[in-house]
C-alpha cells in the first residue's frame, strides 16, 4: 500500500482517463499475447467487450492473419529490448471480420517485480479514410458520371509512358466528341442533356479494360486510354480504327427524350504512340484533340489519325484485309517449301511457308498479310489450305524415292489452333488427301501458353493421338515457362533465329542457344535451329549439340513450280 496519498490519486485518474476515452483504444498485453487490459474505446472499435477478451490473445482478436508474422516478431523484439516499435499506420481486424484502420502507437512499461506489459494505443482511422475517400473523388473524378477527370487520366497515361512492355508497346489514346450536343441542353434543357452525357459514359464503359482508362474531360468530350493495343503500329492503327467504328456506331443508336428519338454522331481522334515514350501526357491529349479537329472539319471520315502516315497503314490494312478474302479461289497463294537438314547437312525434312502473289499489291510479305488474317479470321481457311497442300504433296512424294522419306513441317496460328473443331479438320484433310500423318509435324508457337494451358495439352495430345508430331517454335522469346514445358506432350524444340544471330554478341546469345539445345535434349526432344546462314552459326550450333539446322546456308524457301 503506497504512503503517497497524491500518488495515489495521480494514478486512479490516469486509470479513468484511460477507461473512459472514447477516441483511443488501449490494450495491454503480456509477452505471450495474452489480454491484460481492454478499455471501452477498444470494444467500440474493435467490437470486443472486456469479458470477450478475456484468456484470448492480441492474435486470436485483431491481427489480420498476412500480419501474424511480422507481428509476433515485432512483439518479441520489443519485450525482448523493452522499447516500442514506431507508430505506424495499420489494418487490423473487427470481431465481425472487417478490416479497422487505425494509428497504432506501442508502449513497453516495466516496473520493478512486476510483469512487463506492452500497451497499444490505437486510433480509428475510419471516419478519417471516408473522408479522404472523399477528397479523392472530388479531386479526380467526375461528379455527373463517375468517371475519372482530365487530372487522372493524364497520371494514367504519364504513368503507363514510363513502364516497357516488350509484348504490346503501342498504346493509343483516343477522344471522343459528340456533335451538336449543345442543341440538346438549348431545345430540352441541361438535366436532358446530364442523361445524354450519363448514358454515353456507360456506353463507352464497356470499351475499358481498367476504371481509369476512360474519362470525361469536360463538357461533351471523353478520352480511352488503350495503354497495350498491339505489338506494331500498323496493328494498333487497325484496331484503335476498328474500336473507334464500334463506339460511333453504338452511338448513332437514339436516345428517347421527351417522346422523341434522338441521334447521337460523334467524332473521334486518334493519337498513337509507342511505350516507352519522353513525350508528355499532355502533348498526347494535344496530338489527340488536333486529331478530333480535323474530324469534325471532314464531311465523310469522323474518325482521323494524328499521324497522317497511320492513316495510309490502315487503308493499307484494310485493302490487304478486302484482298485476302479472295486470296484461296483465286489461286493467289503458294506453298514454299525451305530444307532442313541433319548435323552431316543431309535432306531430312520441309518446313511448309505460305507465299502470297497479289495480281495489284504484288508479293506481300507474311509479316504484313498473316497479323492481318489472325485478326480477320481469315488464317483459319488459310491454316486449312496449306495444310491441304501439304498432305497432297506427301502423298505425291510416297512414290518418289529421292523423296519418300520426307516429311513436312506445317505452322498452325494461335487463331486456328483455339478455333473450333480444329481437330476434326485436320483428321479431315488427312482423311481427305490419305497422307501418312507420322510425316507431319506441326509448329506451335509460345504465344499460346499465355491463357489456359490445359486446353493446349488436350488439344496437343488428340494431335499426337492421330500420328501427328509437335514442334514448340520460336521457344524462349515468348510466354512458356519451364513449368509449362514439362507439361506439353513435345516432340521437338526449335531454336528462334534470335539466338543464331546473337551466338557471338557479348557470349550472351551463345549461352541462351546452349542452354535451350540441353533443355531439349535432356527432356529427350529434337532440337533444330532455324535461321542458320553462315558456316560459322552451323558449326557452332553442331558443336553445342544441336542435331537439326534450317537457314539459308542450307536453302531458301521455293515454291513448288522451282522446287
Amino acid at each position: 500500500m503506497t504512503n503517497n496519498p497524491d500518488k495515489t490519486i495521480s494514478e486512479a485518474r490516469f486509470q479513468r482517463l484511460f477507461a473512459d476515452t472514447q477516441s483511443m483504444s488501449i490494450q495491454g498485453y503480456r509477452v505471450d499475447g495474452s489480454v491484460v487490459y481492454w478499455n471501452a474505446a477498444s470494444e467500440r472499435i474493435y467490437g470486443y467487450s472486456a469479458s470477450e477478451v478475456q484468456g484470448k490473445t492480441l492474435y486470436d482478436l485483431i491481427i489480420p492473419q498476412e500480419m501474424l508474422g511480422d507481428t509476433k516478431r515485432a512483439v518479441a523484439l520489443m519485450f525482448a529490448n523493452k522499447q516500442a516499435v514506431p507508430s505506424a499506420r495499420l489494418n487490423l481486424k473487427h470481431k465481425n471480420g472487417s478490416t479497422v484502420p487505425v494509428y497504432s502507437s506501442h508502449t513497453v512499461v516495466s516496473l520493478p517485480n512486476d510483469e512487463t506489459i506492452m500497451f497499444c494505443m490505437d486510433a480509428d482511422l475510419r471516419e478519417l479514410e471516408v473522408a479522404e475517400a472523399e477528397v479523392q473523388r472530388l479531386y479526380y473524378y467526375d461528379s455527373l458520371t463517375g468517371l475519372p477527370n482530365r487530372r487522372l487520366i493524364l497520371e494514367r497515361i504519364a504513368s503507363a509512358m514510363r513502364h516497357v512492355n516488350s509484348d504490346c508497346p503501342c498504346a493509343a489514346l483516343l477522344i471522343v466528341d459528340v456533335d451538336s450536343f449543345h442543341s440538346i441542353n438549348d431545345s430540352l434543357g441541361y438535366s436532358h442533356g446530364d442523361k445524354v452525357l450519363i448514358n454515353i459514359a456507360k456506353v463507352l464503359q464497356q470499351y475499358r479494360s481498367a476504371t481509369d482508362e476512360l474519362a470525361r474531360l469536360g463538357k461533351d468530350e471523353f478520352a480511352l486510354f488503350l495503354p497495350c493495343v498491339a505489338s506494331s503500329p500498323g496493328a494498333a492503327a487497325a484496331e484503335a480504327e476498328r474500336l473507334a467504328t464500334t463506339i460511333i456506331n453504338t452511338l448513332k443508336m437514339s436516345v428517347v427524350l421527351e417522346g422523341k428519338a434522338h441521334h447521337l454522331m460523334a467524332c473521334i481522334g486518334i493519337a498513337l504512340f509507342d511505350r516507352p515514350n519522353h513525350l508528355s501526357s499532355e502533348e498526347l491529349l494535344r496530338q489527340a484533340n488536333i486529331a478530333l479537329k480535323m474530324a469534325k472539319r471532314s464531311k465523310k471520315n469522323k474518325i482521323r489519325f494524328f499521324d497522317k502516315k497511320m492513316e495510309l497503314m490502315v487503308k493499307e490494312r484494310l485493302k490487304i484485309s478486302q484482298a485476302l478474302n479472295c486470296a484461296i479461289q483465286n489461286n493467289e497463294l503458294a506453298l514454299a517449301l525451305q530444307p532442313q537438314v541433319n548435323a552431316q547437312r543431309e535432306l531430312v525434312s520441309f518446313e511448309a511457308l505460305l507465299r502470297w502473289q497479289h495480281p495489284e499489291l504484288g508479293v506481300v510479305s507474311p509479316l504484313d498479310f498473316i497479323p492481318i488474317a489472325e485478326a480477320t479470321g481469315s488464317i483459319i481457311s488459310m491454316g486449312d489450305w496449306v495444310l491441304e497442300q501439304s498432305c497432297y504433296r506427301l502423298v505425291r512424294w510416297s512414290s518418289q524415292k529421292t523423296y519418300e522419306d520426307m516429311s513436312i513441317s506445317v505452322n498452325v496460328s494461335p487463331v486456328q489452333f483455339r478455333s473450333g473443331h480444329f481437330i476434326q479438320r485436320v483428321q479431315s484433310i488427312l482423311d481427305k488427301t490419305g497422307a501418312n500423318p507420322r510425316k507431319l509435324r506441326f509448329e506451335l508457337t509460345e504465344n499460346l501458353m499465355v491463357d489456359d494451358i490445359d486446353f493446349v495439352v488436350k488439344q496437343m495430345e488428340s494431335l499426337r493421338r492421330l500420328g501427328i508430331s509437335i514442334s514448340l517454335d520460336d521457344f524462349g522469346t515468348g510466354y512458356a515457362s519451364l513449368a509449362y514445358l514439362t507439361r506439353l506432350p513435345l516432340d521437338e524444340l526449335k531454336v528462334d533465329r534470335v539466338f543464331v544471330n546473337n551466338l557471338n554478341e557479348k557470349k550472351q546469345g551463345a549461352l541462351l542457344a546452349q542452354t535451350i539445345i540441353s533443355l531439349g535434349r535432356n527432356m529427350n526432344l529434337m532440337v533444330i535451329a532455324e535461321g542458320v546462314e553462315t558456316q560459322e552459326q552451323f558449326e557452332r550450333l553442331r558443336s553445342m549439340g544441336c542435331e537439326y539446322f534450317q537457314g539459308y546456308l542450307f536453302g531458301k524457301p521455293t515454291i513448288e513450280s522451282d522446287f
